[in-house]
């Protein structure tokens, strides 16, 4: 894993941005696609369902094969809600401190996962889920959709095309998705 700073998400996405579609507004990542959707999801209910959400959305669109990933990158953009914000920020720190990261979470937020680093991603997922931050999930290689966590207590898949929506909402069918037309509002913008 590789952790960097928010204006080298910015850069990647910028330079990237005919291969992935994804544009950025300050941390606000959405596509410009007519055809974009966007898929919601209720947070976890409990704290033993969190590590389950982290590994759905750590996977979407492998569907069974795990050796299919490609890496991705994870972009907290907002970790300081709540009194257990430090205790989340300690732990992240300290995993980070395993890839030799010793620089604090505010100072680069963004995780690049080689495609070896599934189960990794999986972990550093994890709290977002458990603590409430606000992330993008952005698959490398092939992507047509990206994930938001919020801190709103709601997650969701904000796709690239019809074909993906259809494909990814199917594959969230265990989680109860909806339509959200307030994501699209968001993350959905035709100019």
């Amino acid at each position: 894993m590789h952790v960097g700073t928010d204006s080298e998400v910015v850069q990647l996405l910028s330079d990237n941005k005919w291969d992935c579609g994804i544009k950025v507004d300050g941390t606000n990542l959405f596509y410009d696609d007519p055809e974009a959707n966007c898929i919601e999801l209720k947070f976890p209910d409990w704290p033993g369902r969190a590590a389950y959400f982290s590994s759905k959305a750590s996977r979407l669109g492998l569907v069974s094969d795990e050796g299919h990933f490609q890496g991705a990158l994870l972009w907290i953009t907002y970790s300081e809600l709540g009194s257990l914000a430090p205790i989340g920020w300690k732990l992240v720190e300290k995993m980070r401190q395993g890839f030799g990261e010793n620089r604090p979470l505010q100072n680069a937020r963004a995780h690049f996962f080689r495609s070896d680093e599934l189960l990794d991603l999986k972990a550093f997922l994890l709290p977002c889920f458990v603590f409430g931050w606000d992330a993008y999930l952005i698959p490398f290689r092939n992507n047509d959709f990206f994930v938001h966590i919020s801190h709103d207590e709601y997650w969701g898949v904000v796709s690239r095309t019809r074909k993906a929506y259809d494909r990814l909402f199917a594959e969230l069918e265990d989680l109860n998705p909806t339509d959200s037309p307030e994501m699209r509002r968001r993350f959905c913008v035709v100019s």
